[in-house]
């Protein structure tokens, strides 16, 4: 996990990892939300060759491949789920500028924006049960959704 000596823009993004790779993570796999995310998950191959591979057509729509793998694994059934087990530490060191959290945080919310452009997004709102589907949206874009409902309406509170 990420730790921070460099100010409030590293304690930031240390916390936010620390929360997305711990709490959040866990809580994701028990309601059934959770994706494939990135470096420290390992992938069957076998599965994987089967759907056609992980990597995607375009980096533009396709920009979080990985969940786009998470969300194609889900939705070819068979009983097949994404589960999470605690076996391994994967530490890894990130640039923590200003401009460095910045880009990172535009990469997870332009790939939640293109998600659900998308025809898996929406056949898995179709497939699964409803609570694994408000878990799954709120993992996704339903954050940022949420973001700015409370931004919008903090102005409204306050000078109403």
């Amino acid at each position: 996990h990420i730790t921070s000596d460099f100010g409030s823009i590293g304690d930031f993004a240390a916390g936010s990892e620390t929360a997305f790779g711990t709490l959040l993570q866990r809580s994701y796999a028990v309601l059934g939300g959770r994706m494939h995310y990135g470096h420290p998950d390992i992938m069957n191959k076998e599965f994987m060759m089967q759907q056609g591979g992980v990597s995607k057509a375009t980096k533009t729509l396709h920009l979080s491949e990985d969940i786009f793998a998470g969300m194609d694994f889900t939705l070819r059934g068979d009983g097949r789920r994404i589960r999470h087990c605690e076996y391994m530490h994967a530490a890894k060191g990130r640039d923590l500028g200003f401009n460095a959290v910045m880009g990172f945080f535009s990469k997870l919310s332009s790939g939640a924006g293109e998600q659900i452009l998308t025809r898996q997004m929406l056949r898995l709102g179709q497939l699964l049960p409803l609570s694994e589907c408000l878990t799954f949206y709120y993992a996704h874009v339903g954050y940022y959704i949420t973001q700015a409902f409370v931004s919008y309406s903090m102005p409204v509170l306050v000078f109403t």
